[in-house]
């Protein structure tokens, strides 16, 4: 039987990110958006940018909707049990399209307690193979 090839040494400490996360960044950005083309406006002689810039105000409100209706759902998943698997990627987040989730891989995690000497032994995950693994090994 082969020797299995050892794993490259761990760089991240991860996540499975929510998608009001990526909302707030769209956020900002429309924001900054808006923001450069009132600039634009004020120095250019362009008779355009006034009428984008209507145009785009009520999309970057509809935006920050969608965005605060999404953080409050985060915040309603954190009392749920599964709260941990679906920040550990072993779920997907319950107002997420399941629709060819793939568990996160944790192999390439560091350890909060050994590489970073933070927490307690209980937040150790050396051993603990990922959810994607743990099925393949499994099977």
């Amino acid at each position: 039987m082969e020797e299995p090839k050892p794993l490259p040494p761990r760089r991240i400490v991860g996540a499975q990110v929510h998608h009001s996360v990526t909302l707030a960044d769209a956020s900002r950005y429309a924001a900054n958006l808006i923001t450069a083309l009132e600039s634009a406006s004020r120095r250019s002689l362009d008779d355009e940018l006034p009428g984008i810039i209507r145009e785009l105000k009520p999309l970057v409100r509809r935006v920050n909707v969608a965005r605060a209706a999404a953080e409050l759902r985060l915040q309603m998943h954190q009392s749920d049990p599964d709260f941990k698997a679906y920040v550990d990627g072993d779920l997907p987040w319950p107002d997420e399209n399941p629709e060819g989730f793939v568990p996160r891989c944790r192999c390439y995690d560091r350890c909060l307690f050994h590489d970073l000497g933070q927490g307690t032994e209980d937040d150790c995950n050396c051993d603990i193979p990922c959810q994607l693994h743990a099925d393949e090994e499994a099977a």
